[in-house]
């Protein structure tokens, strides 16, 4: 089913997805959270990540048996800026929040040889099942943001038999998923970031995941070791030569393969909304051409949005009125996703 997002309009200036792309990166306004509590989440004999918990100081009672996982993408971190206002706007609705590292990101990397990488759907049903069972928290409501995004569409796909929307005894309850700008074929969006202009993001990621590596080859041997042989050129080579391996893939190929979860997508049975964006340089619209949805899931497609940019006009709605100060931009798609995920 595809439907039409409702009150994204950017102002005339910022409606241009490179543009709205690149300013977020920019456009980072403070997130002021409570105090946090961290969850180490182990995975066997690969160490541990983590998982970072706020609470609202006012509850709602309607949610009180529920928590809100939030997933990042590639190069980011619980502490990036979508998952801290996404959660600032989550607590102001007194639910009680949970920002993932993916495993190998923020403090996670000290702890796992792991990479962060876009397979790791088990990693993430390891999360949820944890908190399960040390705070006895069975509903979820969660979303993802960009590989996050696709991360989380996949478990929801694979684990479709173990996961329920609240109304049968299976392991676990989803209640409302939300997964924006999701790349569903990682080896697509490779090479898609490897022609023309695209090539200006696939540097940017790649100098955020140069820094990571040399971080983690400080801490790591088998880091430093696989860096020896690494390729920084693009991110299919860097992948080939330095993700792929240390998660356990043959090549960069059967990681992407392990990944993606386009093929998937008609095994979800929780309630599912994908926002893409028709002006997305990352994650290209035609990407979901021909893409077999459940019933489950709707397709939203957005205008001038970029790659999870949404920069535009302050408009206050009453879900967000006690979250957000009032300035002459605003992060649209971070309150959009809380007020969603709440439907």
């Amino acid at each position: 089913m595809l439907q039409q997002p409702e009150q994204f309009r950017p102002p005339w200036y910022l409606r241009n997805g490179h543009l709205q792309t690149i300013l977020t990166g920019f456009y980072k306004p403070k997130a002021p959270l409570p105090p946090t509590i961290d969850h180490k989440i182990p995975m066997g004999d690969q160490g541990y990540s983590f998982v970072f918990e706020n609470s609202p100081s006012q509850p709602n009672a309607e949610h009180s048996d529920e928590g809100v996982l939030l997933l990042h993408g590639l190069g980011s971190s619980h502490a990036g800026t979508y998952m801290t206002t996404t959660a600032q706007c989550l607590l102001a609705q007194g639910i009680r929040v949970f920002r993932a590292d993916l495993p190998g990101a923020g403090p996670s990397g000290e702890f796992t040889p792991l990479p962060p990488h876009g397979a790791c759907y088990e990693e993430v049903w390891g999360m949820l099942t944890h908190l399960r069972d040390k705070l006895g928290i069975r509903k979820w409501r969660i979303s993802g943001v960009s590989l996050g995004g696709n991360i989380l569409l996949k478990m929801l796909s694979i684990k479709h038999n173990k996961i329920d929307s609240g109304d049968q005894n299976r392991e676990l309850s989803v209640l409302q998923a939300v997964s924006v700008a999701p790349p569903i074929r990682l080896s697509d969006c490779s090479t898609h970031m490897e022609q023309g202009v695209y090539k200006l993001y696939a540097d940017y990621f790649m100098r955020s995941l140069r820094k990571q590596a040399y971080a983690r080859a400080a801490i790591w041997p088998q880091w430093a070791e696989r860096l020896r042989h690494a390729s920084f050129e693009t991110i299919r080579k860097f992948d080939e030569t330095v993700t792929a391996p240390l998660a356990g893939f043959r090549d960069a190929e059967e990681y992407y393969c392990a990944g993606s979860s386009g093929a998937w997508l008609d095994q979800i049975e929780v309630p599912t909304t994908i926002l893409i964006d028709k002006h997305d340089p990352i994650v290209p619209e035609w990407m979901f051409d021909n893409t077999i949805l459940s019933e489950s899931t709707v397709l939203r497609k957005s205008e001038f949005g970029g790659h999870v940019g949404y920069i535009h006009r302050y408009r206050a709605p009453s879900y967000s009125e006690n979250a957000f100060p009032r300035k002459r931009l605003h992060r649209w798609a971070d309150s959009w996703i809380a007020n969603e995920l709440l439907k």
